[in-house]
């Protein structure tokens, strides 16, 4: 395994799946592009090194194990940390 993408600390089982995959698929199944994408941040989050969380505006909020935070919004992802 990359080192690079090992978790620093065990996430938070409960943390890790607040927002279910369907939950935050769903608006995205229009673009086979999202779909894509959405299923390989899936198996991040999956897997331990991401979780990821639906905010009140419908915004994803995914935070790798590494300590990036994005923001994955309709039709633009943005890094915020």
């Amino acid at each position: 395994m990359d080192p690079r993408f090992a978790p620093k600390k065990p996430l938070d089982k409960q943390e890790r799946v607040e927002a279910t995959f369907d939950a935050i698929a769903a608006p995205m199944q229009s673009d086979l592009a999202r779909i894509k994408v959405m299923a390989h941040l899936r198996k991040l989050v999956a897997d331990g090194f991401a979780e990821w969380q639906t905010l009140d505006n419908g915004t994803i909020r995914l935070r790798l194990a590494t300590g990036e935070t994005y923001l994955l919004e309709q039709t633009t992802i943005t890094r915020i940390a």
